[in-house]
């Protein structure tokens, strides 16, 4: 198959991503009136702010992290998922380690649906103005 014939293929198969196809602008509003609710919520002390993952493994490697000897092995961490994020981070903690871990997954699997995050929290910054 000559390189055009390939190019043709791709073009007509190719689909996207099922992210690519869920972050159309109606999908992206919705989710971000639902995140609003949320964090509406979580202001209004009707739901929880934590979050929790069952994982022994992850669990273990956190709990070596938060050891005194290896402060700076976590610091490093940090400070990459920091850089990562823009974001300045001084002596992290366990819940400040795993929030930077979530929102760089995050926003590389999914920026877009993060993204209506940040929206969200900008019209609630704006709604106390």
């Amino acid at each position: 198959m000559a390189d055009d014939e390939l190019e043709e293929l791709r073009e007509r198969t190719d689909h996207g991503s099922r992210l690519d196809t869920a972050s159309d602008e109606t999908n992206r509003t919705e989710f971000r009136e639902s995140i609003a609710e949320h964090l509406n919520e979580i202001d209004a002390g009707e739901r929880q702010k934590t979050l929790s993952a069952w994982d022994g493994p992850l669990a273990a490697f956190v709990s070596a992290l938060e050891e005194d000897q290896h402060a700076d092995r976590r610091e490093a961490i940090a400070d990459t998922l920091g850089e990562e994020l823009g974001v300045d981070v001084d002596d992290p903690k366990k819940s400040e380690l795993l929030a930077l871990t979530l929102r760089v997954g995050f926003q590389e699997v999914a920026g877009e649906d993060l993204e209506a995050l940040r929206e969200a929290l900008r019209e609630d910054a704006a709604k106390g103005l």
